[in-house]
């Protein structure tokens, strides 16, 4: 289905979040692999792992716009989430936003390291103050 025009991730771009995921105990996931083959058609990549029962990922991925995936900008960004019961606490925020590619590709040693230690900062009280601030916003 993808063509070779999209292959943006190279083996050493892997490699790096491979790399990381292994030391953060988390699994990498590549192109929305639980989706239907029809509506993979951007390539994307995420690192996803549980930390003292809250739900971390750091998300590397095209930019979602009205008429559809926009390849052209690109977004770095970490999440941290937790469902129980009726508590549903979730924040997001973006490292980088709406850049091309390449200029996220060229500095995501640095991102990856900054994404981790933002989210090793979020424990339940710091979850809790981000999700409430999320909704201050609105």
């Amino acid at each position: 289905v993808m063509g070779n025009a999209m292959k943006r991730f190279t083996n050493e771009i892997d490699l790096k979040l491979e790399t990381l995921a292994s030391k953060v105990n988390a699994k990498v996931s590549k192109d929305r692999p639980d989706y239907p083959e029809r509506l993979r058609t951007f390539e994307e990549r995420r690192i996803d792992w549980i930390d003292h029962t809250i739900n971390k990922a750091i998300i590397f991925q095209p930019n979602f716009e009205s008429k559809g995936v926009n390849e052209e900008k690109w977004t770095f960004s970490v999440a941290a989430w937790y469902f129980e019961g009726t508590t549903d606490l979730r924040f997001s925020e973006d490292l980088v936003k709406e850049k091309p590619f390449e200029s996220i590709a060229n500095q995501l040693d640095r991102l990856l390291i900054d994404a981790v230690d933002r989210l090793a900062k979020i424990n339940m009280v710091e979850l809790d103050r981000l999700n409430n601030e999320r909704w201050k916003r609105y």
